[in-house]
């Protein structure tokens, strides 16, 4: 078997990876200069790789992706039919990063640090703004795997209230006062006071903060994304921060990506916009985890064992 690591990795992060299963043999392309050629005759490719670089692969057995968003490589030709090639993602390697990056960035909302820093450049000392409180508030989080819990977990340590919602029914633990599915979304939103989206690029969730929904949140409302840009109608979420209606959003993932210059969302009143780094995974952490993920799903296929983050093609994830 022939493994083709498209991943920045250190010489003891090989070894560690080639441990699963010694006997197979290894090659290490740096992913932004990696091009078809180096693809054709390998059997597992770990790391990134563009579709471009995938067509046509007949020996391919298992992509294993060092990222979650699996959607447009589910949608390839090379992954329909039964002989297709198992696709994996590193899903669970995010959790901990870009839920402490959506309460940063929940915070700098909620406590002005926007206008104060702008103040401090000015050597001015106004004290006009009041903060808002994370605790004593409730919260809504739209898609409950690894990230939308990590984020219920520190909200709910942080003394907020939340309630979730995920594709299939299931019990809360004990950090979320409910678990719905999306049939219960209109009821809900008037409740709450923050409302992150979590969610894949799935059948279903396009579009779900839109015109309608925002119209359904109480004034003042927080919204956070990062997720998937599609989400949210991002038109109708920039009318509803300049017209008062929603209290602030934070912003890491768009549609289309990056955000095109012109689009009023840049200048809108208390929104604060990152370029999708809420969870690279050069950062320590995840990569660590995604190398984990690596290595037991390495290991599981040569011991013909179930592999971890098996995608379903249907649905993206």
């Amino acid at each position: 078997m022939k493994v083709l690591a498209a991943m920045q990795i250190n010489d003891e992060e090989l070894k560690m990876l080639k441990s699963a299963a010694p006997e197979w043999e290894y090659e290490v392309k740096d992913p932004a200069k990696l091009h078809r050629d180096d693809c054709v005759g390998a059997d597992i490719i770990v790391g990134t790789v563009s579709a471009r670089c995938l067509e046509g692969l007949e020996d391919l057995q298992l992509l294993q992706l060092d990222f979650a968003g699996s959607d447009n490589y589910a949608r390839l030709p090379l992954f329909q039919g039964e002989d297709a090639p198992l696709l994996t993602n590193a899903s669970g390697a995010f959790g901990v990063t870009i839920s402490e990056h959506m309460v940063g960035g929940l915070l700098y909302v909620l406590r002005n640090f926007d206008y104060y820093g702008s103040q401090q450049k000015l050597h001015a000392w106004d004290r006009d703004r009041i903060p808002g409180l994370i605790y004593g508030k409730k919260a809504l989080v739209l898609g409950f795997g690894d990230i939308g819990s990590n984020f219920a977990m520190r909200m709910n340590a942080l003394g907020c209230s939340v309630t979730a919602i995920k594709r299939t029914a299931a019990d809360a633990p004990d950090y979320v006062e409910s678990v719905h599915t999306m049939e219960d979304l209109d009821e809900l939103l008037p409740e709450m006071d923050f409302v992150a989206c979590c969610m894949p690029n799935a059948p279903g969730t396009e579009k779900v903060i839109n015109e309608h929904t925002i119209g359904l949140m109480k004034e003042g409302t927080i919204v956070l994304n990062v997720g998937r840009g599609k989400a949210i109608d991002y038109n109708a979420l920039s009318d509803a921060l300049y017209s008062g209606k929603l209290g602030g959003a934070m912003i890491d993932v768009t549609d289309p990506e990056p955000l095109p210059e012109d689009h009023p969302l840049w200048d809108a009143p208390n929104c604060f916009i990152t370029p999708h780094v809420s969870g690279l995974s050069a950062q320590e952490d995840p990569h660590r985890r995604i190398l984990d993920i690596v290595w037991r799903n390495l290991k599981n296929y040569h011991d013909g064992l179930p592999l971890e983050n098996l995608v379903n093609i249907k649905l993206g994830y």
